[in-house]
């Protein structure tokens, strides 16, 4: 099970999301493994649903979440990768890298940006999950 926001929910469904970034302490999914995604929990009251079904892609660890929030032209990764990558995450605003750094923030804490998390990429096996 792999919990996302409703919005991450529609732009996995609509094939703009394939990465999410989670603050494990160790990997929690493998690759290969496919995985129920809900926006909300199925032991919740009223239980969740899941909305697809994901195949996990890749899991690598990062010391921050690929220093995209740190940004500013230092050279650690290209602005264009880190476009890329950031679109990769669901994102699609006009500022999609403040978008991106505002919502991971709402999600995981105000020092969040500053903390190692595990990329995971997947992709949509099946909408509807059940």
């Amino acid at each position: 099970m792999i919990l996302f926001t409703p919005e991450m929910a529609e732009a996995i469904l609509a094939g703009r999301k394939t990465v999410t970034r989670r603050r494990w302490k160790k990997p929690r999914v493998k690759v290969g493994a496919i995985h129920l995604a809900y926006t909300r929990p199925p032991f919740a009251r009223p239980p969740g649903k899941p909305f697809a079904r994901v195949r996990i892609v890749d899991v690598t660890y990062e010391d921050k979440p690929f220093g995209i929030c740190t940004y500013r032209g230092d050279g650690k990764m290209p602005r264009s990768s880190v476009m890329t990558e950031v679109g990769a995450e669901g994102f699609d605003s006009a500022w999609p890298l403040d978008e991106f750094c505002r919502v991971y923030k709402q999600i995981n804490g105000e020092n969040a940006l500053e903390e190692p998390c595990y990329r995971v990429e997947f992709e949509l096996v099946q909408p509807g999950g059940e």
